[in-house]
């Protein structure tokens, strides 16, 4: 697995990908696992482990943003500087894996609207779920 973008959440079908949530199949969420926490070889561009409680962090950032009753809008705005901390912590712990695996996963859900932006919204929470779920303890 060289990557950890998606272009979307869903199949063709419109329904969530499995292997977002599962440890089946291809990418699945043990391959994003591995992926993460691997460490980058080029000289300039340094990846540390993200340990399960920072992880964890995110993870309760984004459910107080996804269970906060505020306007779309609002909460994309909360989005947005959840990955701007995603960004801040990459630069101080290294972990820049996890920084482009949030932003990518954000930016599907911020350039949604209306029924769209809330179903994104959930498959993320989702796929988030799973992760902390699967991810290994210290």
């Amino acid at each position: 697995m060289n990557s950890i973008m998606i272009s979307s959440f869903f199949d063709s079908n419109g329904q969530l990908l499995t292997n977002l949530i599962t440890d089946d199949g291809k990418s699945n969420i043990k391959d994003v696992i591995d992926f993460l926490n691997q460490p980058i070889k080029e000289r300039d561009y340094r990846n540390s482990k993200l340990n399960i409680n920072q992880l964890r962090k995110f993870y309760d950032t984004f459910l107080k943003v996804y269970n906060n009753k505020v306007e779309e809008n609002e909460k994309k705005i909360q989005l947005l500087m959840l990955k701007a901390n995603a960004e801040y912590s990459a630069k101080r712990l290294n972990t820049n894996r996890f920084k482009e695996f949030l932003t990518n996963r954000i930016n599907l859900v911020v350039s949604k609207s209306g029924e769209d932006f809330t179903k994104n919204l959930k498959a993320l929470k989702l796929h988030l779920e799973a992760l902390v779920a699967y991810y290994p303890k210290n």
